[in-house]
Formats: C-alpha cells, structure tokens, sequence
C-alpha cells in the first residue's frame, strides 16, 4: 500500500521573466515626467500670479497657501529621497 498522507509536490515550472522594456522609449520617460511636472507647476504659478494680480485682496490667503503646498511638497521630496535610498 501506497502512504496517503505524503503529498505529492506538483511539477516544477520555470518562472518567466519578462525583462523591463528597454530602448529610446524606456529612457526617455523619466526627462518627459519631469517636463510635465515643470510645465504643469509653471501653468499654476502663472494663474496664481494672475489671480493676485487682478485681485490683491488675494494675496495674502495664496500666500499662506502656497506655503502650505510647499512644505506638503518638502515633505513628499524628503520621503521619496529616503525610499529611493534605502531601495539600494
């Protein structure tokens, strides 16, 4: 008689890897990021500067929000250094 509580292991299956796509495409979508980042942040800081502009009784409530999105941006900034850090 056959032992019924051994388990039997399925058959082993080499793992596919596919690799990270790779050429001109891949390494260029990081510097596109960043221009868009940059361009959208430019847009924003030029309605922003209009609004203050066509309405000075405005700026000092964009002024404190403005220096509140930035320390919310400092604080993204300094986790992303430390995640990029201690991925390494």
């Amino acid at each position: 008689m056959t032992n019924s509580s051994s388990a039997q292991t399925p058959s082993a299956q080499p793992q596919q890897s596919y690799p990270a796509p790779a050429g001109p495409a891949a390494a260029a979508l990081l510097p596109l990021l960043i221009l868009l980042f940059v361009l959208v942040v430019l847009i924003i800081g030029a309605g922003l500067l209009y609004v203050t502009i066509a309405h000075p009784s405005l700026a000092t409530p964009l002024t404190v929000a403005i220096a509140g999105v930035t320390l919310v941006v400092t604080i993204a900034g300094a986790i992303a250094a430390f995640l990029a850090i201690s991925r390494r």
